[in-house]
């Protein structure tokens, strides 16, 4: 689990640093300047909390239940009510990049993969019958999970 540092920066140079971050984003032109940039200052374990966290806005904006998202994404249940108390009160990042996902030709790409992925962890695990009943009616066709 990625840990914070006991000696924490003072605020108003913490709020200085995250400015800079948000300016750093803004100013990178192509997705290779991006990724270049994440791959520096994020580790791995931190890349997968913010893949994951992704893929849970997904699937809760799908319509899945908290639980069932938690046990398909191998989270806890905290997690899955962070994301979706942001998603439904103050989540306009996550609405605004669930827009754009939606609007690139990536889209199709993620989906597919997030597709496989369901497909495969609901036959698996031989859960599909057990949550059919939770699983949004949009959803259950086993060809197309989202």
């Amino acid at each position: 689990m990625t840990q914070v540092s006991r000696f924490p920066l003072p605020k108003f140079l913490e709020e200085q640093m995250y400015k800079a971050i948000r300016k750093a984003f803004s100013d990178l032109q192509s997705e290779d300047d991006v990724a270049a940039f994440l791959e520096d200052l994020l580790s791995p374990t931190e890349r997968i909390m913010i893949a994951k966290r992704l893929a849970i806005a997904i699937l809760l904006n799908r319509g899945y239940e908290q639980r069932t998202v938690g046990s398909i994404m191998k989270t806890s249940l905290t997690t899955v009510n962070q994301v979706n108390y942001w998603l439904k009160n103050k989540g306009k990042g996550y609405r605004i990049v669930l827009e754009k996902l939606e609007s690139q030709k990536q889209w199709k790409e993620v989906k597919a993969g997030l597709e496989e992925f369901l497909e495969d962890f609901f036959t698996v695990h031989g859960q599909l019958r057990a949550l059919r009943g939770k699983i949004p009616k949009e959803s259950v066709p086993r060809n197309n999970l989202l």
